[in-house]
């Protein structure tokens, strides 16, 4: 079995707990598909964490964090700034040298690994409302041979192209699915949420186990609380990054 987790985004707190509970599985892999600082107050401790994993590929904080940040938010360049100060800070040049050498995106079989999605591997969103442009999800359908696994829009769950040709692709939440997806033979792209800021109402980390043509959802609480005033406690980063860990948004 596979463990694909997304969206640290150096929140410790959430990481550790997510780990915790993949202690207790069959798990042989962990795939990590980018963003692992950014938004949280402890960006090496969770690249220390990823550095023992099978698979991580590079998100777009990551990118950032490396050279500049291009179109975020205010409240993101400056933790992106604050993280890189972090990071140039801490004497770890393997850290850097950890960054500079990941991956945009992983093919192995019939599955394609991205942070975004096929079409920008470490910059596109592909959100739920998005089955409702039909040209977007086609175009990103005929990029993919089968399977797709993504994160950046910290929201899970599944989009599947349709049964029949002239169709519309349709989103599942993992609660319409019991939490759970087959692939059966449809292109799919499954989104993985976020371990360390969901974005979905729901503010406990998210991450997804794949057993064959399997795909399960889990979420796992942590003690956000602390994380949260850990930013709080930090000058460069908004207060607002800590407080929309509460809502899970």
């Amino acid at each position: 079995m596979l463990a694909v987790l997304s969206d640290i985004h150096g929140n410790i707190e959430a990481l550790d707990a997510v780990l915790a509970d993949l202690a207790g599985r069959s798990v042989s892999a962990v795939y990590c598909l980018g963003d692992l600082v950014g938004y949280g107050p402890d960006p090496v401790a969770c690249l220390e964490r990823a550095k023992e994993w099978e698979l991580v590929l590079l998100g777009n904080h990551d990118q950032a964090a490396m050279f500049d940040p291009d179109g975020f938010a205010p409240s993101a360049e400056r933790a992106i700034f604050w993280t890189r100060a972090v990071l140039e800070s801490c004497g770890r040049s393997d850290m850097w040298d950890f960054h500079s050498e990941r991956p945009r995106s992983h093919r192995e079989g019939d599955f394609l690994f991205v942070h975004g999605s096929p079409r920008n591997p470490t910059n596109e969103y592909v959100f739920p409302e998005d089955v409702f442009n039909q040209q977007k999800m086609d175009r990103l359908g005929a990029l993919l041979d089968r399977y797709c696994f993504c994160g950046h829009t910290h929201v899970p769950g599944v989009f599947v192209e349709p049964e029949v040709a002239g169709g519309q692709w349709q989103f599942f939440s993992p609660e319409e699915r019991h939490h759970f997806w087959r692939f059966d033979g449809r292109k799919a792209i499954v989104n993985v949420g976020s371990v360390g800021q969901p974005r979905d109402g729901d503010r406990r980390a998210s991450y997804v186990i794949v057993d064959g043509w399997d795909v399960h959802f889990h979420r796992v609480e942590y003690d956000w609380r602390t994380t949260r005033d850990k930013i709080y406690a930090i000058p460069e980063l908004d207060n607002f990054l800590g407080d929309r860990l509460d809502d899970g948004r």
